[in-house]
């Protein structure tokens, strides 16, 4: 809350202070961090049911959608095409990571964790830069 004047909470802050008060009881500390966290954790579970009951919704609105565009029979054979690419796509998966030695899956991992943390030292360094 800013006042009419640029110094007006300096002021209210220093009059608080000279306010005699106790300070607060272990306790009560305690307690008032127990609450706080409880109604933290609280709000993150309203906004994640809140999340999981939108994507419901949205899930029931889609395939309420496509039942009505697209005949049942062309949506089950769809579905089954997919589960089967997923399966040979996993399986290839499979028979790549049984067939390539382990060095060279352990370079490839070093490699790529060297350029990400490149890459954020650059996208740092340019940040810090556009800072100044």
């Amino acid at each position: 809350m800013s006042g009419p004047y640029p110094d007006e909470n300096d002021q209210l802050e220093s009059l608080l202070r000279m306010l005699p008060a106790p300070e607060p009881s272990a306790q009560f500390a305690a307690a008032a961090r127990r609450r706080y966290r409880e109604a933290v954790a609280a709000r993150a579970r309203r906004e994640a049911l809140t999340g999981f009951l939108a994507a419901l919704i949205g899930l029931a609105a889609l395939t309420t959608f496509a039942l009505t565009v697209i005949e049942p029979a062309a949506l089950v054979v769809w579905l089954a095409e997919t589960v089967a690419d997923i399966a040979r796509w996993t399986a290839g998966t499979g028979v790549v990571l049984a067939l390539v030695p382990p060095v060279v899956w352990a370079s490839v991992v070093l490699g790529s964790v060297a350029t990400s943390l490149s890459m954020l030292l650059i996208a740092r360094a340019r940040a810090v830069a556009l800072a100044k």
